[in-house]
């Protein structure tokens, strides 16, 4: 039994040979190798890249959101505290930490320039605890002034760390003053001075050009918010948890709940159905290569039919000669797996090392080709060719298999 395994292995990899005799099928053969090297490279090369937008784009948006928020919506929180001590005890397991904020969007100032922004106060240190921001703000030192205003109270201007988009368009620089409209019962234009004493910049224009952070107190000031808070930041130790950890939150609390999946879901929801559109769209490359197996393995057969007439006549069985093409798919399948594997490699290394394709950050919130090397697309992507190149290869070995001994002799004839 090996030794006939071995024989039906020998006789595809002596097919497979580019021999003078059967220079057509040998061109053909190799040109069903290149386009599953060129489907293979480009389907694996375009979902590490899928891939590698998605997590960057989570990562940024977890480092710049909460993994869930608690707030009641436009009141506001009372007793801030007692509601992060019940949150922290209910899910103790899951929790990590919980901090208040404050959220109202309002007008800045600045010269002649004015833009809405969003203003966000916060308490540096709690904030800490729920997730650190010292990557997003420059210099992180910032962070510390408006953790002094908490500790030791206001000293004349407040402080506010702006968003880099933002800052850029009010054409402002940290040292300079800006102006924030203060709600009012007599006036709407009642402006207040805020420090620049720092830039945000979390890779996403949209955060990036509109959020100014403030201290939890300088917000509070600013919007009479008095003792009250907007709502309670938790972060989680696993924030894929949020939505069962959100769910749980809304059975037992009657303040609004959201977690961070839900602040960008559109975004998302779009990027998962541009993957299956381009994956279908690259897959055409690869479902052509394996229309030219096709054709390959019925040039084959109908160039061997000598050679099978003369191996059935010395007794090899129809399965034998049935495996004989479909080793010969299989090994053009995974010839073609192996140079696109390598070919993917390279190109992904190539681009993710130096980078010699831009994006326009405006569209796509990152400057640069963000590449994931995930092993699983890689065995995923060869594996279903492996499998497909075998099903292209079937019905061309069961025509070889219909061929009879005497078909040597008839050709003779």
């Amino acid at each position: 039994m090996v030794v006939l395994k071995n024989l039906t292995s020998l006789v595809s990899l002596r097919y497979l040979k580019i021999s003078r005799r059967d220079m057509f099928f040998s061109w053909i053969a190799l040109l069903s190798i290149i386009g599953i090297t060129v489907g293979v490279a480009a389907m694996i090369i375009v979902l590490s890249v899928i891939n590698g937008f998605e997590t960057e784009l989570r990562n940024r948006f977890l480092a710049a959101n909460a993994h869930v928020l608690v707030y009641n919506s436009p009141y506001g929180i009372n007793n801030y505290d007692d509601w992060a001590h019940k949150i922290t005890s209910d899910f103790a397991e899951d929790v990590r930490g919980t901090s208040p904020f404050v959220h109202y969007e309002t007008m800045v100032k600045a010269d002649t320039t004015s833009n809405a922004i969003l203003i966000r106060g916060i308490h540096p240190q709690k904030r800490a605890k729920v997730q650190s921001l010292k990557n997003l703000i420059f210099p992180s030192s910032a962070l510390d002034v408006l953790q002094a205003e908490i500790d030791a109270g206001i000293q004349a201007q407040p402080a506010i760390i702006v968003g880099k988009g933002l800052l850029e368009d009010l054409g402002g620089k940290v040292g300079e003053l800006l102006y924030l409209v203060a709600p009012s019962d007599e006036s709407l234009t009642t402006l207040q001075a805020f420090k620049v004493v720092g830039v945000y910049s979390s890779g996403l224009r949209h955060y990036d050009s509109r959020v100014g952070i403030v201290s939890l107190v300088g917000a509070q000031r600013l919007f009479d918010y008095q003792e009250r808070v907007t709502g309670i930041e938790v972060g989680l130790h696993n924030p894929q948890k949020s939505p069962q950890i959100a769910n749980a939150m809304k059975d037992r609390y009657i303040l609004n709940i959201a977690e961070w999946q839900s602040f960008n879901r559109p975004f998302f929801e779009a990027m998962r159905r541009e993957r299956v559109v381009i994956a279908i769209i690259v897959a055409l490359v690869a479902i052509v290569a394996i229309f030219n197996i096709f054709t390959t393995l019925f040039v084959s057969v109908s160039q061997k039919i000598q050679d099978i007439s003369v191996l059935k006549s010395l007794g090899a069985t129809n399965k034998q000669v049935n495996a004989i093409f479909l080793k010969q798919g299989c090994l053009i399948g995974i010839l073609g797996n192996c140079f696109g594997v390598l070919l993917a490699g390279v190109f992904c290394f190539l681009l993710k090392r130096f980078q010699f394709v831009s994006l326009p950050e405006k569209v796509y919130h990152i400057s640069d080709i963000p590449i994931e090397f995930d092993i699983w697309v890689y065995l995923g992507v060869c594996c279903v060719s492996i499998v497909c190149c075998l099903i292209a290869g079937f019905y061309p070995a069961r025509v070889a298999t219909r061929t009879s001994p005497l078909e040597m002799v008839r050709s003779k004839q």
